[in-house]
Formats: C-alpha cells, structure tokens, sequence
C-alpha cells in the first residue's frame, strides 16, 4: 500500500473516531436532558391531582350556597341573589360544565366504532406479546413461570362507555387487578369502578397517576375515588395512551412520566432492567401535520426508551409478529392511533 494512501486512510479512520466520540457525547447530554426534564416536570405534577380537586370542591360548595340563597328568595327574610352573585353563579355553573365528561361513544360510526375495536385487540396482543417475551429473557425459570399464570399489568385511559375495560375483562379474561386506568372526570371513574377495584381507578391525567406520589405521603379521596395516589411503581407491560388530543406535549409527557427511570432508582439501579414493553397513543382532532405529530413523538419516546438501555420499534410495520390484526389502520376520520415495541438494546 503507497505510503500516502496509508496515510490518508489513518486520517480518515482517526476522523471517524471523533466522529464517534462526539455523536456518543450528543447521545449522552441528551439522555441527561430527557431526564432532567422528566424530573422537573415530576415536581410540578407532584400534588397537581389533589389542588385541582380542592379547587373543584370549594367551587361546588360556592355553587351550593348560591343555589340555596336563589331557592329561598321567596321567603320575605330573603331577597335573593344580587346581580353579581347571580352572574358568579352562572360562570361557576360554566366552568363545572366546562369539565363534565364529554367523551359520547354513541355518536361514533360504524367504522370508527370497527376502528377502536382493533385497536383494542392489538392492546391485548401486545400486552400478551410483552409478557410473553419478558418469560423468555427472564433470568430464571422460577420468574418465568410465576409470571406466566398472571396477567400482565395494563394502563390504559377509558371512557364512560368502558370498551376497553370490556374487552379486556370481559372478552379476553383479564383479571380486574391488573388492570389501571386514569380519568380527569369523577363521573366516569365511578363507572370504572363498577368493573375495576376501587384502588385502580384515579381521578387524574395520565402523567399525574404515572408520577410518584408527594414525599409527605399525602392521599386523599373524593367520593370514593382516589386523588394523590400513583401507579408510578406498578410494572406495566403496555400502555394505551387513547383519547389524548392533538397536543404532541402532552403524549409525550405520558411517555416519559411512565417510563423515565426516577432519581433515586437510576441511583439504586432498581428495576432497571430492560423488560419489553408496548405503547400505544392516539392523536385526534384531523390529520393535518399527523405525519410530524408522530415523527415527533416516536424521536421523543426513542430518547425516553434509551434512559432505560432499551430501543422501539413500530409495531405495525410487522404486525404479524406481535399478533395484532393484519387489517388495522393507523387512521379513521380525524383518528390516528400507532403503537411501539420499547425492547432491550443489543
């Protein structure tokens, strides 16, 4: 080999090894920020669940007295309500009617009403393909085996018509226990309950009963359901981020509230171990900028998976695979709906 062809060909290597180390420095300061952000945003969700409930209460209260005042204006002793109260009342009324569920399965159509029902059968294959596979890498028979007479753990957002529950529950045999769900409306978590325990239905957001409880050990409850509780140290073997909007923000802020590694275990290395796991999420409100929305999402959840040594993969460019059904969609009207396998990084 001529002299300056080795030479030129070391200068090139020696380039590719900077290359490298800088590219392995990105990857690390964005791993760091990926958590440094999830754990600022714990602090913020921390009790967020419990002021927006005491919040509520005082406002229902308010409501009441000004009811009562407007209900005993006939008595001569009472003039009823002033012209301000009456307007308080009114915008009072507004805001309660602001947060009553809106969620009406009844108005969906036929075919949107096929596409849930899909979607709720990849839940369960996948569900059933991550325990599945978290058997297979176990480190002993003993753990595969206890696992394979329990249900995997799932989290999942549900409606008042309870679909998924059911179709969890009801057609394909889940045990209520393993079964998790979250809702901002106390109305619908009082159905939830009808069909889960009492102590897997929280009155929250997604992120809030996916983040860690305040270290004062707080909990509180509002008419049976729970408020201040956390699910954040349940091993879930998927989620199902369903009904979320078009705000990629918020989608995002699920992910890494579920499976950012906290502080204290990342320092402990306690359940770190990679264990496959299935996420689903769902973005309404029209296609437009669909294409970036999930470009976005999936980037994200790709630095999020790499905080616990693990990679994603898309679930339905090889639904084969995982046992989802070969004719599912990702959209239907203004629906779109994609699922990802998070699996140990080789």
């Amino acid at each position: 080999m001529p002299p300056m062809y080795a030479h030129r060909e070391r200068r090139i290597s020696g380039s590719s090894r900077g290359n490298n180390t800088a590219s392995g420095n990105t990857s690390t300061e964005q791993l760091k920020m990926v958590i440094t952000a999830e754990e600022s945003a714990r602090q913020k969700r921390t009790g967020q669940a419990k002021r927006r409930m005491e919040k509520a209460a005082r406002r229902d209260n308010r409501i009441a007295q000004l009811e009562i005042i407007d209900s005993s204006s006939d008595n001569s002793n009472n003039n009823g309500l002033s012209d301000s109260e009456r307007a308080e009342l009114k915008g009072l009324l507004r805001t309660r009617e602001n947060f009553e569920e809106q969620y009406d399965a009844e108005n969906f159509s036929e075919e949107h009403v096929e596409f849930k029902r899909l979607h709720n059968e990849a839940f369960v294959a996948l569900a059933r393909f991550c325990q599945s596979d978290r058997n297979r890498r176990s480190i002993t028979d003993a753990d595969a085996a206890d696992n394979e007479n329990k249900d995997p753990n799932v989290f999942y957002l549900d409606g008042p018509d309870t679909a998924t529950s059911l179709a969890l529950i009801d057609k394909h045999g889940f045990d209520p226990s393993c079964c998790y769900v979250a809702n901002r409306h106390l109305s619908t978590c009082k159905i939830l309950q009808q069909h889960l325990p009492e102590e897997n239905v929280i009155h929250a957001t997604a992120a809030e009963a996916l983040t860690p409880p305040s270290s004062d050990g707080s909990e509180c409850k509002s008419d049976t359901v729970h408020v201040g509780s956390s699910f954040s140290d349940v091993d879930f073997a998927c989620y199902y981020f369903d009904g979320c909007g078009g705000f990629t923000p918020h989608i995002i802020g699920m992910m890494s509230a579920a499976l950012v590694p906290r502080e204290a275990t990342r320092m402990s290395n306690l359940h770190l171990l990679p264990k496959t796991t299935a996420i689903g999420y769902s973005l309404m409100g029209g296609n437009k900028d669909v294409i970036e929305k999930e470009m976005e999402i999936n980037r994200a959840l790709s630095n999020i998976a790499r905080t616990r040594g693990m990679r994603t993969r898309h679930v339905l460019d090889d639904p084969w695979r995982y046992g989802v059904p070969a004719e599912i969609a990702k959209t239907e009207g203004g629906t779109f709906t994609s699922w990802m396998i998070l699996e140990e990084e080789v």
